[in-house]
């Protein structure tokens, strides 16, 4: 080991470490003022100076603290052996950026198979591979990388998501932006992930899936979807289950709707809820009017007459011939306007009816699906 003067050393333009920091060197050179060089730099003999193997922040930190001189070990080394040194001295620390770090193996690999380097370093050829992976990504992503690495502020664009990023390096510009937006939502490596997914799987919305939050584009690919499957055949065999899941929003929707709510809303909150019930009311409207023409169209007798369940006060359809909330019997002769209560005997077919069968139809009642059937009021759905 010797007292080398600083002038007579030289950095070596090839060693891992390519970015350094002010802000850490200052601290290092403050650190040099009050104690010295505690651990001397590795150098070796080279053309009449010395080149920097391990140790070039400590000289650097050395230079700005006003030394002339700093301790270091002389070796003779050979150029595999001064890289092999200096690489592993950096490798293991964690404030050499991943791209630093990629770019040291990437030489290392220029004079050194695989299986040594890989050997040297510690590390399995599936992690040196997975370093050098950084290196294909386009150069605004790498200064990214290596800026929030040891930015003071605290980016959040991490080599995680430098990773998910490599997916999209054929199209810089979506890779610029969603560095940006990385940045800018705080976005996770998964969510990014996420976001990447939608744009490939709808590229069509690439442009708003940039610019709102993830929510909003896992509701629009939510939208997306139900349209898709609408698109597919319909299996006839859950029809009665999708009766049952429709009726089931239908009781949780009417369960929501209070009017006194509106006196809790503010005017953008009004005009949002509109829109949405109006973009709802528009799709029932439209499925109403499917089911209807439906009815009418194999001229089944239809007729949109609707009445009351005489149990629950459900308001059904006249042709459900029962209630779908308690199973009663809909059409009876009691509420019929051509039952004449006082003889119990119905107007048309002058047959008797009795009246505890006018009041409590049963399946084998004349009034079950009677087609004279003819209720004293028609009440409307919402009245």
């Amino acid at each position: 080991m010797e007292l080398i003067s600083l002038d007579e050393i030289v950095t070596n333009t090839k060693q891992p470490r390519q970015t350094f920091y002010e802000t850490s060197l200052e601290e290092l050179a403050q650190s040099i003022k009050e104690r010295g060089v505690l651990e001397p730099i590795v150098v070796r003999p080279k053309d009449d100076k010395y080149e920097i193997v391990m140790g070039e922040r400590r000289f650097r930190a050395s230079r700005l603290a006003g030394l002339d001189q700093i301790p270091a070990v002389v070796r003779d080394m050979n150029d595999e052996d001064a890289a092999a040194d200096a690489l592993l001295e950096n490798f293991q620390r964690e404030d050499l950026n991943p791209i630093d770090r990629a770019k040291a193996i990437e030489a290392l690999l220029g004079f050194m198979t695989w299986d040594k380097c890989a050997k040297t370093l510690g590390v399995s050829e599936s992690t040196l591979r997975r370093h050098l992976d950084l290196l294909e990504l386009p150069e605004a992503v790498q200064r990214e990388l290596i800026e929030s690495f040891n930015s003071v502020s605290g980016s959040c664009f991490s080599e995680a998501h430098a990773r998910v990023l490599k997916s999209m390096n054929s199209d810089p510009a979506i890779q610029a932006r969603m560095v940006q937006k990385i940045k800018d939502e705080n976005l996770s490596a998964a969510e990014t992930q996420r976001i990447l997914e939608a744009i490939r799987e709808v590229p069509a919305k690439t442009e708003a899936f940039l610019r709102v939050p993830l929510r909003v584009t896992e509701e629009i690919l939510k939208q997306i979807g139900k349209a898709q499957k609408k698109s597919k055949p319909f299996k006839a065999q859950t029809a009665k289950q999708h009766l049952q899941a429709l009726e089931k929003v239908a009781n949780q929707l009417s369960d929501v709707i209070d009017e006194r709510l509106i006196e809790y809303m503010k005017l953008e909150e009004m005009n949002q809820v509109l829109s949405t019930c109006a973009t709802a009311f528009s799709e029932l409207e439209g499925f109403c009017n499917k089911v209807r023409m439906a009815l009418r169209k194999d001229d089944h007798g239809f007729k949109e007459v609707y009445i009351h369940c005489p149990l629950c006060g459900r308001i059904e359809l006249v042709g459900s011939l029962r209630c779908a909330v308690c199973w009663t019997v809909l059409r009876r002769c009691l509420d019929c306007g051509l039952y004449d209560e006082t003889y119990q005997r119905c107007s048309v077919s002058e047959d008797y009816v009795y009246l505890s069968e006018a009041e409590s139809p049963q399946e084998t009642s004349r009034s079950f699906n009677c087609s004279d059937y003819k209720p004293k009021f028609e009440p409307r759905p919402g009245r």
